[in-house]
């Protein structure tokens, strides 16, 4: 395990003046990052089986998630066309600027659900794309895995550039604050060369029950892009298989190196080493979380030697993680040869059920949070490394590291810059006056809060948004980068007009 060092600072500042109008648009704190897939069972509650996909795996772009949508295509849904003689507009010209989803890529439904190793949906099958606050809509198979050209392929986007509300960025650093984001990608075009997915391709592709009416004054409104869920979070496919008649379960234990633990394996575990705890009148057995992490923590599997206390002693963190992503973490040294912290698989001698199922941490001590049910892994983190001893003669000249870093300017004016607008690209020069490697960060002070949520939301360095915890330039000794700042003001910025300050300060520390 690295551990980083700074070995000194070296600050720089530069202070910024612009003029513009402005409103701070908000956070989106419903921006989704991973999307979890489940198939139920042909009763509705019974899970066949669960996966978590990350936006990073997503990103990533492999044969088996490939990436739709090249950054330049804009794809459209329609709102209500608000003229009875015209309700379903076959022309796809009404009101479809305003539901511009931009150059948009993301990731097809149809390959989230193949992520199960059970299968996706099958013909039949109902798929329901659900949001984090629990909006939800729900589609046939064939919409989802044989779609018509009109419709074309459902998928759920990450990213976006330039769309209708002015938002341009990924889910990753909140700047998409709609996403992820359902949307259809027509293979089709209006009169205009716009793909768009219309009210009247809504009626021809979709069954009735499955197409979306805005009410008002009184009237159902055909509107299509009422199907395109923002914050998407799960997706859910009701299936026409039975639930399994028998389970048979894994867990994953990771740590020094993997270890898959079957179901018979665990219970015949449990009865050598079984542990109890009483909750009022319900008795909770299973396994000890100290002899499972003692599988993985070094090359020891078995026998009261299994578990590694001087790795324990130095510590290092275990984390309890369920199928539905949720998780607890506990240091070392507090489930060390603990009894009282058990991985419970049964509950009054019987087979856990429901939200607990197939394993739930349970415990005296334990908080309600820390009693995770449906647990798939266990993971140890940030084990220490212990190194066989040995013994040399060893001579060394000592100087001392240093990191120092120096700018070529002590200034930016971007000058008058109006909302939605972007400013001239202003180049910072930073060379390495150090005898080491170093990083560089910038971190942004607002001369008040509007100056610090309008650099946060405008400053743009080397064409990605400002972050204080991003690197941005790695430089040798005696080398010196080049890093390009811009604002580009939201078009939605209406908080102040007026000067907008700030200092820009470089830190420098040594590379890993």
């Amino acid at each position: 395990m690295k551990t980083k060092t700074m070995t000194s600072i070296l600050m720089c500042i530069l202070l910024i003046s612009m003029v513009s109008l402005a409103i701070v648009p908000v956070m989106a704190s419903d921006v989704t990052t991973e999307i979890t897939v489940t198939k139920l069972a042909n009763d509705g509650t019974t899970i066949i089986e669960q996966v978590t996909i990350t936006v990073e795996e997503m990103m990533a772009g492999t044969s088996e998630l490939p990436i739709y949508g090249d950054g330049v295509t804009h794809y459209y849904h329609q709102g209500p066309t608000f003229d009875e003689e015209n309700m379903w507009d076959p022309d796809e010209l009404v009101n479809v600027d305003s539901r511009d989803y931009g150059a948009c890529q993301g990731t097809a439904v149809v390959d989230l659900c193949e992520q199960l190793s059970t299968g996706g949906a099958a013909v039949g099958d109902e798929i329901v794309i659900k949001a984090i606050d629990g909006f939800k809509k729900t589609f046939d198979y064939n919409d989802v895995y044989e779609p018509e050209p009109e419709l074309g392929t459902m998928v759920i986007t990450w990213s976006t550039v330039d769309n209708a509300d002015g938002t341009t960025g990924d889910v990753t650093d909140g700047s998409y604050d709609t996403g992820m984001r359902l949307v259809f990608f027509a293979d089709t075009t209006n009169s205009e060369g716009k793909y768009v997915y219309g009210n009247w391709d809504m009626h021809e592709t979709l069954a009735e029950d499955r197409i979306h009416y805005y009410y008002g004054s009184g009237i159902l409104w055909p509107s299509s892009s009422g199907l395109s869920v923002k914050w998407v979070n799960e997706i859910i496919i009701y299936s026409s298989e039975d639930a399994p008649e028998e389970s048979s379960w894994p867990i994953t234990l990771t740590g020094a190196s993997a270890y898959t633990m079957e179901q018979t394996e665990f219970e015949e575990g449990a009865e050598c080493h079984s542990a109890t705890w009483t909750d009022d009148t319900d008795v909770w057995s299973g396994i000890p979380l100290w002899r499972l992490v003692g599988y993985v923590d070094d090359e020891i599997q078995h026998g009261e030697d299994a578990f590694n206390d001087e790795l324990a002693a130095l510590g290092y963190e275990v984390k309890i993680v369920a199928f539905d992503g949720y998780s607890t973490t506990f240091a070392s040294a507090d489930i060390a040869r603990n009894d009282d912290i058990i991985v419970s698989n049964e509950l009054n001698d019987a087979e856990l059920s429901g939200d607990y199922y197939p394993l739930r941490l349970v415990g005296p001590d334990l908080t309600g949070s820390q009693k995770v049910g449906m647990i798939k892994e266990i993971q140890l983190i940030g084990l220490p490394e212990v190194n066989n001893q040995a013994s040399l003669n060893a001579t060394v000249n000592i100087f001392i590291a240093s990191v120092g870093i120096d700018i070529d300017r002590d200034n930016i004016d971007y000058g008058d810059v109006a909302a939605g607008r972007n400013s001239t690209i202003e180049t910072v020069g930073i060379t390495n006056t150090g005898n080491i490697d170093c990083d560089v960060t910038l971190q942004v002070d607002g001369a008040d809060a509007v100056a610090q949520d309008f650099y946060e939301q405008s400053l743009y360095i080397d064409d990605g948004i400002y972050n204080i915890d991003t690197v941005i330039a790695s430089i040798a000794v005696e080398d010196t980068d080049y890093v390009d700042t811009q604002l580009q003001v939201p078009a939605t910025w209406i908080e102040e007009i007026g000067t907008q300050e700030a200092t820009f300060i470089f830190w420098a520390e040594a590379s890993d």
